[in-house]
């Protein structure tokens, strides 16, 4: 870990000598020489973290690696303390300060010559422990095992696109297995609760994924929810998340229940229709107890699926349940899975079959895993990187200097063996990525574009690492990708634009994580329970004379906390990150105070908050933050924004969303020159100003009720607007936009919108075809009446991906038109979008469309889906169409169609429901390879 730790202060070292040069005039020659012998290390180091792993060398090399990377973090703390400091009596305008200035030009003298002094004592250590290296052998260890600098540079700059997705190998007995347990009715064992058990890694969330996506699951019952149950578990956030799952039309009021209704709006839903509740990974009675008055005891046809590592909690929990433990893989099975891991190529196909050397140490390989699914998988993302025998017997090299048990009943100590070696395999950028995840509680969900810019703000990405044309955000999701490719953390994928939208690791993976970022000062963890003062939780566990600095800290906080102040503490002054995670809903009222007055940590560059309730002096401090890169408030209330906020020179990303103002707020933001993403809401009752964000590229949230449509005329960089709405009052402001998308946005890259119309007027239709015409419209939602739509000749934008039509009145078939979209992957035609009585989808019409949801179109009679039309299409819901007769013929051509729901149909309708895979008849359609029907 060292290696990363010294390489990234080595390239912010270099960051500060170019963009801060002028506050370092005096002592840039010492701090470049101090880089240099930094990244001479390099070598040395990664052969510390290999003998420190394979107990080749003593316990002395982990002294000597600490000393470096301690000097290594106090040259950074010198340099940009000072820098700061320079900067900020140079940047104090007027006359009397001007005055101050020139007194102060002694004293400026002195602290070049204070922290040339420091710069030299670090350089003297350095160098003596670099004389040092032959005293540990350091010299010779390593060579030809760990792979060279160049090589995992050129790894970094390759191009991960494709995302493996979770493959099932071995499984497919236990899956029919559980299915049969849950979907069976039997007077006579009144099973309500069927466990999935088995140790860590096992594949139980796998399994249990498969059977709450299984056809048989998702027509059988009525209501599915799916929560995970984490060691840090918060009963009032699951109960809402069971309840949303289950009556997700219910959303907006589940947050004014009280924990009483909760439990009994639950129970009640449960009794009354066949729901399953699936509980991941809950690990102990007392989560189960919290959680049981929401659950009926009897007389139900509701079910629970739990997975858990503790084998004597279902019995607890149920006396009848039904207990499935699934074995580890056979040798085969293993094999399989491991080839699919291992032989998929970057761009998601097979890279060919294995040559007979290369299988047989792969299959050596493989037995040490002993048929834990996890250990394999990890294994396999580590081979997926390598494609040649040499590149593969240097990883049986490795796993072989490791202390492997092929007893089976220590699993755990082999997975973590192989998670260990994974990590350690890592390019030192991909290792500081990795590290990140340590913030995050177990089974969060991590915002993909969140964690970008965390990792851009923090310095983990730089400008040098950009290939060709590439953004710095191009290479932070490139570096996701990479991870997510070597099986180290599991992502969501959006369908339609295939980018990474939320992302997570294994809480074995987690464990990983946190030990290497303790083992190396990287990250201090606070679960704050009920304590109002963060001080108690540090000096209970720290002592401000000896313990290490802490660099970033996540505090995650518990629904009783009340009030959170801050300390300043030696300890903490040289924080760079600071993370608030909470689990409930953001519709949720604020209920943490915050009188923390932050401006004492000066060298911040992350603040993530959240549910706080803040002063204005409070607001004000965050002003002082002058290194701040990265700023997000979620949730947060601020009575009175302040224009400090706008001073943070260094700001990359201002996050607003779920903020809440005092009515009439004009909120300008203006002069941050850095800025490069800025995220707002919509909101009725403040305004926004933008001015003098000339390198803005994200800006996200714009609204015509809050903004000024003349202000996006002055984001002279913008790349990326998202969800901007658009509001029928507002049509001046529609045409003003249409004008700047056509004529002054050139730089636009994407453009996700929502419009909303009222009149069948000429001037509306007009507008409409302009607005279809933006090239760079990826996204669109139009609400209202619109007289027609346009012929696809006359301009409609190629790169359309999504189209939502809501209340339109469109008397003419729109399909004719839509379905000569090149690129459309998802439409949906909600209530009133078409009020006639037929739709044709033609041959080959729809050549990429993915999803079709239909609801509410109160005239439709007939369908007619003609052969070859909607190639593509893997997921079909039609919802309230109570005139449609039958379903079309012609979706039994329809070879990719997987999920298909159908609901609140007419009773004439049901009498002509489909069969799938069932047998023909004369009102009857087969439709093949339909995995998912939902029929209510």
């Amino acid at each position: 870990m060292e290696a990363p730790v010294v390489s990234f202060i080595a390239n912010r070292l270099g960051v500060l000598l170019t963009e801060e040069a002028k506050f370092l005039y005096g002592v840039s020659d010492q701090v470049e020489q101090i880089r240099v012998e930094l990244n001479r290390m390099q070598c040395f180091l990664q052969d510390a973290d290999y003998a420190i792993q394979s107990d080749l060398v003593d316990v002395g090399v982990n002294n000597w690696v600490a000393e470096i990377r301690k000097l290594a973090y106090e040259t950074e703390d010198i340099l940009e303390t000072y820098v700061i400091q320079v900067s900020s009596r140079r940047n104090k305008k007027g006359f009397r300060n001007t005055l101050k200035r020139f007194a102060c030009i002694f004293n400026e003298w002195q602290d070049v010559h204070r922290v040339g002094c420091e710069i030299s004592a670090i350089k003297n250590k350095i160098t003596h422990l670099t004389a040092s290296l032959h005293t540990y052998g350091l010299k010779s260890i390593g060579e030809g095992i760990r792979s060279s600098t160049v090589e995992k540079q050129q790894e970094l700059r390759q191009s991960y696109q494709h995302v493996v997705e979770e493959d099932f190998v071995g499984f497919e007995e236990d899956l029919n297995t559980v299915v049969k347990h849950l979907v069976q009715v039997d007077d006579y064992t009144p099973s309500r609760v069927v466990s999935i058990c088995g140790m860590g890694g096992l594949g139980k969330t796998t399994l249990a994924k498969k059977v709450y996506h299984h056809k048989d699951i998702q027509s059988h019952f009525r209501g599915l929810a799916w929560v995970c149950i984490s060691q840090q578990y918060q009963t009032r956030d699951i109960l809402q998340e069971i309840f949303i799952n289950l009556v997700p039309e219910r959303k907006e009021d589940v947050v004014r229940m009280t924990n009483k209704e909760l439990f009994e709006q639950l129970y009640k839903i449960q009794q009354s229709q066949k729901c399953l509740v699936v509980l991941d990974d809950i690990w102990s009675i007392e989560a189960w107890k919290s959680l049981k008055p929401a659950f009926p005891n009897g007389n139900t046809s509701s079910k629970i699926l739990l997975t858990t590592r503790n084998k004597t909690l279902p019995s607890q929990i149920d006396p009848h349940h039904i207990f499935h433990e699934p074995p580890c893989l056979s040798d085969k099975e293993s094999w399989d899975l491991l080839q699919k891991k291992s032989l998929l190529r970057r761009d998601g196909r097979d890279s060919g079959v294995l040559d007979t050397n290369m299988e047989a140490i792969g299959r050596k390989m493989v037995k040490l895993c002993a048929g834990l699914p996890l250990a394999i998988i990890v294994l396999g993302g580590l081979l997926a990187t390598r494609h040649t025998l040499r590149e593969w017997e240097v990883v049986y090299q490795n796993v072989r200097s490791h202390k492997w048990s092929d007893n089976p009943i220590q699993h755990d100590n082999g997975v973590s063996t192989v998670l260990a070696l994974s990590y350690h395999d890592l390019p030192y950028q991909l290792k500081l990525c990795f590290l990140y995840f340590g913030h995050f509680p177990e089974d969060y969900e991590v915002d993909a574009e969140r964690l970008y810019h965390l990792w851009i703000a923090d310095g983990v990405i730089v400008d040098d690492d950009r290939v060709g044309d590439e953004t710095i955000m191009d290479v932070a999701k490139r570096y996701l990708g990479a991870l997510a490719q070597r099986c180290m953390v599991q992502v969501q994928v959006d369908k339609y634009t295939e980018r990474i939208v939320y992302c997570r690791i294994h809480d074995l993976m987690l464990e990983l994580c946190l030990s290497k970022a303790k083992m190396n000062d990287f990250l201090g963890i606070i679960h704050l329970q009920r304590e109002t003062d963060l001080a108690n939780c540090f000096s209970t566990t720290t002592s401000t004379t000896t313990a290490p600095k802490i660099r970033k800290l996540a505090i995650h906080l518990n629904r009783d906390v009340e009030r959170v102040v801050l300390p300043e503490l030696e300890t903490t002054k040289h924080l760079r990150s600071i993370l608030f995670c909470n689990s409930w809903s953001v519709y949720e009222e604020s209920s943490i105070e915050s009188n923390s007055h932050l401006k004492y940590f000066k060298l911040l560059r992350n603040l993530n908050l959240e549910a706080f309730k803040f002063d204005e002096k409070s607001v004000e401090s965050i002003g002082n933050l002058i290194s701040l890169r990265y700023l997000r408030f979620r949730g947060c209330l601020i009575p009175k924004w302040h224009s400090s906020i706008c001073k943070l020179k260094h700001l990359q990303t201002l996050d607003l969303q779920d903020c809440k103002f005092n009515s009439g707020e004009v909120i300008v933001i203006h002069g941050m020159e850095q800025l490069r993403h800025l995220y707002i809401q919509l909101n009725f009752n403040v305004k926004f100003k933008f001015d003098g964000l000339s390198n803005l590229e994200t800006l996200g949230g714009f609204f015509t009720g809050s903004c000024d449509v003349n202000d996006l005329c002055k984001l002279i960089s913008l790349r990326q607007l998202e969800d901007a709405d658009f509001w029928k009052t507002h049509n001046q402001d529609l045409a003003a936009f249409i004008n700047y998308l056509s004529i002054g946005a050139d730089h636009l890259r994407q453009t996700s919108l929502s419009v909303e119309f009222d009149k069948k007027e000429e001037e509306e239709l007009t507008l409409l075809k302009q607005l279809l015409g933006c090239h760079h419209l990826y996204r669109l939602k139009i609400r209202g009446i619109i007289p027609e739509l346009p012929e696809y000749c006359q301009g409609f934008s190629p790169n359309l991906i999504e189209l939502t039509l809501l209340g339109c009145d469109l008397e003419e078939d729109p399909m004719p038109t839509l379905e000569r979209l090149p690129n459309l992957q998802f439409l949906s035609l909600q209530p009133h979008a078409f009020v006639g009585d037929k739709m044709v989808c033609s041959a080959n019409g729809f050549p990429q469309l993915k999803t079709l949801y239909l609801c509410r179109l109160q005239g439709l009679k007939e369908w007619e889906v003609e052969k070859g039309a909607m190639p593509n299409l893997s997921a079909l819901e039609i919802e309230y169409c109570r005139k449609l007769e039958k379903v079309p013929e012609g979706l039994r051509f329809i070879a990719t169609l997987q999920q298909f729901t159908i609901q609140d149909m007419s009773e004439n309708f049901n009498n002509k429901l489909l069969r799938v895979n069932g047998e023909e008849g004369e009102d009857f359609y087969k439709v093949r390879h339909v995995s998912s029907l939902n029929i209510g």
